[in-house]
């Protein structure tokens, strides 16, 4: 009889288990337009999605249900067909518990906390990129119309920033407190450009081994490497690469040679490129006396296209480019996101400031050079 009891025991605390491991999904969708269309709840496999179930949008409802063990990324994706310019899919936690997915105006999750934290999160990021747009088009009107002054593009530039900063601060705060979960984990991959190198190396340092080992956080965990290896106050990094005449040159053949050296990488393609090399031309004309050297790094693939573009800005500075486009290794040893980016050696050859523009470039040369 004992026997008999601990098995029934045992059972029933097996079925308590189950019990508590599951899961259930109740969704509505406003638009009659998904009316009989197929509803799928997939995840995320080596950058392909498998379904894993299915439903039929019935009523203007569709649910899901099942065991699990422990949470879960998955996605709850429409009929994309429907609406193709419309938000179809939203990425959830299945965990225990009952969810409820609204798909409207906005897609609406709640239920679990983590769930209902990352629907508010979304909601709060909805309206600081509404804020974003309403900026820039500000912005272009204004700039259309003629009537932009500098104390306006200054104050539209500033607000711009606060919003891209208060929505970065959002986003950083929910990966910080979820990077142990793969919904935090799904986010971090999907923004991680952008946080400052420090707040990637600080969410990263909370991670565990196996998302570190993911192909797309070990690039990332290697750009942040070289981020390190370009540090200002480092030395910087030679490269050999073709001049514009075809010779092999090396940045070493210019940088810790006794001359500040601006290394700026451009392409002709590039419109803010062309937009800032009037500034480093009166730079290079004003300074080239005194010590000052300028070398042009190019991302062109055209070798006309970049002649061209040297003749067409009148950069009358050494040139190097391996016409590999993005796919040049420069971009990943220099940590490039994006051009222009320049690099401002001292006489020694070790990296004294970045991105300079504008005046900035020439209030740095002029507190160098006097």
């Amino acid at each position: 009889m004992k026997k008999v009891i601990l098995l029934f025991l045992a059972a029933g605390v097996f079925l308590s288990c189950q019990n508590n491991a599951k899961y259930k999904i109740k969704g509505t969708v406003a638009d009659v337009a998904y009316e009989g269309t197929n509803v799928y709840l997939q995840k995320m496999a080596d950058d392909t999605m498998i379904i894993t179930d299915s439903g039929i949008v019935q009523n203007g409802k569709f649910s899901f249900s099942g065991i699990v063990d422990v949470q879960e990324l998955r996605f709850i994706i429409l009929d994309e067909s429907v609406d193709p310019q419309k938000a179809s899919g939203i990425p959830i936690l299945v965990e225990p518990g009952k969810l409820d997915v609204r798909f409207d105006s906005v897609i609406i999750v709640k239920g679990t906390k983590i769930n209902s934290t990352y629907t508010d999160y979304r909601l709060k990021q909805n309206i600081l990129r509404k804020e974003i747009k309403s900026l820039i088009e500000q912005y272009n009107s204004t700039k259309a119309a003629g009537e932009m002054t500098d104390s306006l593009e200054a104050e539209i530039n500033k607000a711009y920033d606060n919003i891209e900063g208060q929505l970065a601060d959002l986003t950083f705060t929910i990966i910080k407190d979820n990077i142990k979960n793969e919904l935090g984990e799904y986010i971090f991959l999907n923004s991680s450009s952008m946080f400052e190198p420090e707040q990637q190396k600080e969410i990263l340092s909370l991670a565990d081994d196996d998302f570190k080992g993911k192909e797309k956080i070990k690039k990332i965990m290697k750009h942040l490497e070289n981020v390190e290896n370009v540090a200002v106050g480092k030395k910087f990094v030679d490269f050999t690469l073709k001049s514009s005449s075809g010779d092999d040159v090396s940045l070493s053949d210019y940088a810790g040679k006794g001359k500040y050296v601006l290394v700026d990488f451009w392409a002709s393609w590039c419109g803010p490129c062309r937009n800032e090399m009037p500034n480093v031309v009166a730079a290079y004309d004003k300074y080239k006396e005194k010590g000052f050297e300028v070398i042009g790094v190019s991302f062109d693939k055209n070798h006309a296209d970049w002649i061209q573009g040297i003749k067409d800005l009148n950069m009358t500075w050494p040139q190097m480019s391996d016409l590999q486009y993005w796919d040049s290794p420069l971009v990943d040893m220099y940590a490039i996101n994006g051009i222009p980016h320049t690099v401002l050696l001292d006489k020694e050859g070790i990296i004294i400031e970045k991105n300079l523009r504008g005046n900035e470039l020439f209030d740095k040369l002029a507190e160098l050079m006097p």
